[in-house]
């Protein structure tokens, strides 16, 4: 036993030291020479995903025990320091990706398995607890950032299905869409009833199937508006302010949208389920960047960094990066905005258009 060990430790080794460092070519959007404003940055969908170097090398080697891979990802979310939180409906289940830990375990622990029946959305606090939805329960189980089950929120006298909602960190509400009542409905962290708006209609003010919502830095309230293909915008108090996009495939169109999210300078991120694609607007209105494109995974072996099969929800922490559902390639991709305070941690020098 001990000879095979050595071994495999041999062979690290002489592998280690015979390959040159692979350096990533770095990847962005819009395509060079247009000014970049969105980089690329990985993908991941096992805990194999979130080790490199040898410990990737050692798995290849001697084999990975744990075979763990996301199969129906929905929804997703970030505290902003290493975890990344993915909902699965194939396994009605929520998984915490560990980076700092290079580890995959499932939220709530045995606590909560097979007590979800139809996952949906997932949000972080302020403080890092993790928040996941059970449509059909309507209720929504909170895990600490240890793992350790703290509360299950019962809604159900308050809506009739989850989708994916979002938690305003500024005023410690959720903003929970209800899809089959077609309405927005807020409580405090606690679950405590605090108002609802909207109804089913295609005025302003009103909804045709509500799947996702986001937060603005002021606590305006971002609606993704599916079935009438638009964005709605309300006031924190779910004041009507203003609406954009229509039906179509054109740049700035949509065709079924699925997510929505802010950065930190107040563009808005649309996901498009059918087009797979990102739209990237202002807060009035205006298209200022698509990026994406449908690309099916096939064979892990091939990466199509950008290219999307069904992109569902999506998520900007603290640090503006983007967290982005790639549901049928059955994994999530990740992107960083190019805010002041990364380009001065990686400026970018003058670049080469993205390789086709």
């Amino acid at each position: 036993m001990f000879k095979v060990f050595l071994t495999i430790m041999m062979l690290i080794f002489i592998c280690a030291c015979s390959s040159p460092q692979v350096v990533r070519k770095r990847i962005f959007w819009p395509i060079p020479p247009n000014e970049p404003r969105i980089e690329w940055i990985g993908l991941y969908s096992t805990k194999a995903d979130l080790q490199s170097g040898e410990s990737s090398l050692f798995n290849m080697v001697v084999g990975d025990d744990d075979n763990f891979s996301l199969n129906g990802p929905l929804s997703i979310a970030s505290d902003g320091m290493g975890k990344v939180y993915v909902t699965d409906g194939e396994t009605a289940s929520a998984y915490s990706f560990d980076f700092n830990k290079k580890d995959v375990y499932t939220l709530g622990g045995n606590s909560w398995l097979g007590t979800i029946k139809h996952v949906t959305g997932v949000s972080v606090d302020s403080k890092g607890n993790a928040y996941v939805a059970d449509s059909s329960y309507r209720k929504i189980y909170v895990a600490d950032k240890d793992n350790n089950p703290l509360k299950v929120l019962d809604l159900s006298a308050h809506l009739k299905s989850i989708g994916m909602f979002a938690i305003d960190k500024r005023a410690n509400r959720l903003i929970i869409p209800d899809l089959r009542e077609h309405k927005i409905v807020v409580t405090d962290l606690e679950g405590k009833f605090l108002f609802s708006f909207g109804h089913k209609g295609d005025e302003k003010g009103e909804f045709n199937l509500p799947v996702s919502v986001a937060v603005e830095a002021d606590g305006t309230i971002v609606v993704c508006d599916s079935f009438n293909a638009r964005i709605q915008r309300f006031t924190p108090q779910g004041v009507f302010i203003n609406l954009f996009g229509k039906r179509g495939d054109g740049a700035g169109e949509f065709a079924i949208i699925k997510g929505v999210a802010v950065d930190s300078e107040g563009h808005i991120y649309v996901t498009d389920g059918k087009e797979n694609r990102v739209s990237v607007f202002s807060t009035t209105g205006e298209n200022l960047l698509v990026f994406g494109g449908k690309y099916a995974q096939m064979s892990y072996e091939v990466v199509a960094a950008g290219g999307f099969f069904v992109p569902q929800g999506i998520y900007i922490d603290q640090n503006d990066r983007i967290y982005i559902v790639d549901q049928r390639n059955r994994r999530f991709q990740v992107f960083q905005y190019l805010n002041t305070d990364y380009l001065s941690k990686f400026p970018v020098k003058p670049a080469v258009p993205n390789a086709k």
